[in-house]
């Protein structure tokens, strides 16, 4: 159901354009295997009309040569102009720093089809001498009525300033025929404060703009920024991501009824749980849900949700602590730990329940893939003095214990209240989702099979209506 490359590869960066009652999406390919595959990146176009189906038609945005100024076809948008589709694309080649010349500069290529494209030769879009000449990329173009011409963001680094990693910006340049564009002195967005502004998206939905882009300065995530105008000035809303960092360079397109945003989960090296994370992975859609004041929070797609539907009886086992049975569920706490194992999960499934917790002094949630003795698991654990939804891992890598969470999310839960937890689990891909407004993405790789249960320390909670549930075979 989420779409990784074939092979070794992952899928990186996600352009997606959405055109007759199907999502295109175009997607950076990293081989991962020089050896075979030779270096440098191309497009490829995934296409699927339910955000469960996809079908890959494959590179069809093909890279250079190693003399070429696209090596690597790094990320760009897709747009329609007349009869004709256009990309404006990041061409990429690190080899060119040593001959002084730009890593990075913006080009084009033109399409009838979404699938055949020819390369534009004539046109070369490069930083003007007062920005950085090697970070100069991810070009996103959109037509502004107000000014009667169009408009590419892009991300750049300014020149001087101190601290140098503070130096990001998002850009502006305009243009009135879509081949000659000038970059506007004054930056769209410069808050000092990362050292790239990555991937920008810009979009309207009701009285708000929004502006998109991901970090690794900071927290190593998708942000936005929001303004009554679409050229700011722009404000950072208290939670300010949609994901946290193994969810990243999210990009989004409207479908005509809903926003779905397209980032992707990144893996790790080796594939390992106590390995760093890498770039790309596997593409992972949420759907934006504008909130009343305007802020943004993201939800499962119904398609996705609804992708599990044969229930697994559960087949209760181990318990400790303070466990009861309770209307449609179970009792946990208060002192200690307590413990209701629930029974083997299947590889690919969803867990839904609805939670109720009496205080915020502990913590709760779920356990993953748990062996017999519960010492080795996945946790999805609430800590509601913090705010905090965290993915927890036993063993941890670091026996010294300094390494309490592999992924975190900002998550309010108010006590005494009903809550409702999505877990969709595929393989090694994590995917939470709390109250349709609060999603986390992580990875599963060491421990590829167990039991779930659900657990409290040193606070009482009511677990309701839970279900575990698998696919059909078909």
């Amino acid at each position: 159901m989420y779409y990784r490359a074939p092979g070794k590869a992952v899928c990186a960066d996600v352009i997606p354009f959405y055109e007759g009652g199907e999502f295109k999406l175009f997607y950076l390919r990293d081989y991962r295997d020089i050896s075979v595959h030779g270096e440098g990146c191309p497009w490829c176009l995934l296409t699927s009309k339910d955000l469960v189906t996809y079908h890959d038609c494959g590179p069809v945005l093909l890279r250079g040569g190693e003399d070429e100024q696209d090596l690597y076809v790094f990320t760009g948008c897709c747009i329609k102009a007349g009869e004709e589709y256009i990309i404006f694309y990041t061409g990429h080649n690190p080899h060119l720093r040593a001959k002084g010349l730009p890593e990075q500069k913006i080009l084009r290529a033109v399409s009838r089809d979404l699938v055949h494209w020819e390369k534009d030769r004539d046109f070369v879009f490069a930083a003007p001498d007062w920005l950085e000449m090697h970070d100069f990329r991810d070009p996103f173009v959109f037509f502004d009525e107000g000014r009667q011409e169009y408009c590419m963001l892009l991300a750049g680094r300014l020149k001087n300033g101190d601290p140098a990693w503070a130096r990001g910006a998002t850009l502006l340049a305009t243009s009135s025929d879509l081949t000659h564009w000038e970059v506007e002195r004054e930056p769209f967005y410069a808050p000092h404060a990362y050292f790239t502004h990555e991937c920008p998206d810009l979009f309207r939905m009701g009285d708000w703009w929004y502006l998109v882009f991901s970090e690794f300065t900071d927290r190593i995530a998708t942000t936005y920024r929001m303004s009554r105008s679409p050229f700011g000035p722009w404000e950072a809303p208290k939670v300010n991501t949609f994901d946290g960092h193994a969810f990243y360079a999210a990009k989004s397109v409207f479908d005509g009824k809903r926003r779905i945003l397209f980032g992707w989960n990144c893996i790790k090296q080796d594939e390992r749980d106590d390995a760093p994370w890498q770039w790309g992975g596997t593409i992972i859609p949420h759907e934006i849900v504008q909130q009343p004041d305007g802020t943004l929070a993201v939800r499962c797609p119904d398609e996705i949700a609804a992708q599990y539907p044969s229930p697994v009886p559960f087949e209760e086992g181990r318990t400790m602590g303070g466990v009861k049975r309770s209307g449609r569920g179970y009792l946990l706490g208060r002192e200690g730990v307590s413990l209701q194992m629930l029974g083997r999960m299947p590889e690919n499934g969803k867990i839904a329940l609805t939670f109720t917790a009496s205080d915020d002094c502990g913590e709760f949630g779920v356990l993953l893939r748990a062996n017999e003795g519960t010492d080795a698991y996945y946790a999805v654990r609430f800590e509601p003095r913090f705010n905090r939804l965290a993915m927890d891992i036993q063993p941890r890598a670091d026996n010294t214990r300094h390494t309490q969470v592999d992924v975190e999310r900002f998550c309010p839960i108010l006590t005494g209240e009903k809550n409702c937890l999505l877990i969709i689990f595929e393989g090694s891909v994590l995917e939470v989702y709390v109250n349709d407004k609060v999603a986390m993405s992580a990875r599963m790789f060491d421990h590829k099979e167990g039991d779930f249960g659900i657990f409290t320390h040193n606070t009482s909670v009511c677990f309701e209506d839970i279900g575990l549930y698998r696919e059909v075979k078909t």
